[in-house]
């Protein structure tokens, strides 16, 4: 059997490879692709007309029966491996309608290799924009949260172990400003990604007089690739996008992690709906919070993803590929597909979780996190150095600890105690003094112009929030626009030949 798609090749692809290899990718790309590929061949078509490169009559059939393809969807086509990948497919189907002549003409002055790089780019510029958009309505989320509960206070923890105490909302503000990170990563991969390949042929160009900005500009893209060889050789673009989507998912990880032990009866400091969980099949008594496990572990997706593309790209030739330029996206579309799925889920948990704000309160009071406040208030009250009073402050803390008081028993003889045996210091402080050192709530309002906890600070740090994301969606808005606009354009001129046909019958 020979080839379907080459007069060189005298043997069709074997059954095994049809199989093993190309069925599945065509398989896995013919869907999502052919919105994009529609778009693509109206641009292409109507650009090879507007250089001469094509007939008015030709084009006009071709955009009709590129329509039609539209239409009907992938049930139009009967996908063959042996036709080696989804635009030959594509290709076949436009063939049979209109015959080898005015069919085989849409592939004039393009390769595969520019048209898979430009699909490519697309689909991964529909996730970014997906992404953003995720992005933007969950830092809404957390700003609003975070403003709820600017006074919720709440024990803050390093190495897992009582810190000083801040405030739920001040916890929330952190995880939007981690997101705003995130943002602005993934427009860094947008603009890098938002580049055309078309025209760039094989690697070399080609010798048709094409309108590369022509067809750039109809698809939205910014800019066409400047370099042909780069434009089919790269996917960095592409795995820059895993990239910040890997940032993504980790913070959502980090944040549901945080989630899954506030909400364990051990901390009982956080309850999320029963909506978000799941129960046991034995155990009639579990609340297992399988959605935040979930959350946490599909960043192992975009991770694998992440080492499968740069496997695939280690010491790959500078040129088009398969193994670097097609199978190293394997499992990215999966990945990223997958993080946008789970932005409304992450909303539900930024939205729906309740602090408990008694156990909270209780917990900031408790296990000493409040002490670095009283090495404070011995520098700033009795003169010491930082590191004479934080020693005197870890011997207040050893000694209630042994006598086994809390933090609001601490009498005056036991700081005065410590300070003599720590540095052999008469120190002496009023309870009332000690008292409002140690309070977690008068702890939290003394933390001014640091970007702490305080009202006075998280005013100021929700303040410049919504005036990022403010910042933030307009520019978003403005690259959705453009699209939208390229996209209106676009359909004009198809519309164009569409009506000139029309008319043409009609005389």
């Amino acid at each position: 059997m020979e080839s379907k798609v080459s007069g060189l090749l005298h043997e069709a692809l074997s059954s095994e490879a049809q199989t093993a290899i190309f069925l599945p990718w065509i398989e896995q790309s013919f869907g999502p692709s052919l919105p994009l590929l529609t778009e693509i061949n109206q641009a292409h078509v109507v650009m090879l007309h507007d250089t001469g490169l094509l007939e008015r009559e030709t084009a006009s059939s071709l955009l009709a029966v590129v329509d039609d393809l539209a239409v009907a969807g992938p049930a139009a086509f009967t996908l063959d491996a042996s036709l080696e990948d989804v635009y030959f497919n594509y290709e076949a189907e436009v063939i049979r309608r209109l015959g080898q002549d005015i069919g085989g003409r849409l592939h004039t002055a393009r390769s595969r290799n520019d048209l898979q790089s430009t699909l490519d780019r697309m689909r991964a510029r529909q996730v970014a924009l997906s992404l953003i958009d995720g992005n933007l309505s969950l830092r809404r989320s957390l700003i609003r949260q975070a403003t709820r509960y600017t006074d919720c206070v709440m024990p803050g923890y390093t190495h897992l172990q009582h810190a000083q105490p801040i405030t739920y909302g001040f916890y929330l503000s952190a995880v939007e400003r981690g997101l705003q990170r995130d943002f602005d990563r993934l427009l860094g991969a947008f603009h890098r990604l938002n580049e055309c390949p078309l025209g760039a042929g094989a690697m070399a160009g080609t010798t048709f007089p094409v309108d590369r900005h022509a067809v750039s500009a109809l698809l939205g893209f910014s800019a066409p690739v400047a370099h042909a060889l780069d434009a089919v050789a790269s996917k960095d673009p592409l795995l820059e996008l895993l990239c910040a989507a890997l940032f993504v998912a980790t913070t959502f990880g980090r944040l549901a992690q945080d989630f899954y032990l506030m909400s364990t009866f051990e901390f009982s400091t956080l309850t999320l709906p029963d909506s978000l969980a799941i129960t046991s099949s034995i155990m009639p008594q579990k609340k297992n919070q399988a959605v935040l496990e979930f959350l946490k572990g599909r960043q192992s997706h975009l991770l694998g993803a992440l080492v499968t593309g740069f496997a695939s790209f280690r010491a790959a030739p500078y040129s088009h590929a398969l193994d670097s330029n097609a199978d190293s996206l394997h499992w990215l579309w999966q990945a990223v597909d997958e993080l946008v799925e789970t932005i409304p889920v992450m909303d539900q948990v930024i939205s729906r979780a309740t602090p408990n704000s008694q156990r909270m309160a209780k917990l900031a009071g408790a296990n000493f996190s409040t002490a670095t406040d009283l090495a404070d208030l011995l520098v700033q009250k009795k003169g010491l150095s930082f590191k004479e009073a934080h020693h005197i402050t870890g011997r207040v803390v050893r000694l209630a600890i042994d006598a086994g008081l809390g933090v609001a028993d601490i009498p005056p003889e036991l700081v005065s105690r410590a300070a003599q045996e720590a540095t052999g210091r008469d120190i002496s402080l009023s309870r009332e003094e000690i008292a409002d050192a140690l309070d977690p709530r008068a702890a939290v309002e003394r933390r001014t112009n640091g970007g702490g906890p305080s009202g006075h600070d998280m005013e100021s740090l929700l303040t410049q929030s919504e005036l990022q994301l403010a910042a933030d969606v307009e520019a978003h808005q403005t690259i959705r626009s453009s699209i939208a606009h390229a996209s209106d354009q676009l359909r004009t001129r198809v519309a164009e030949f569409h009506q000139a046909a029309m008319l043409t019958k009609e005389i």
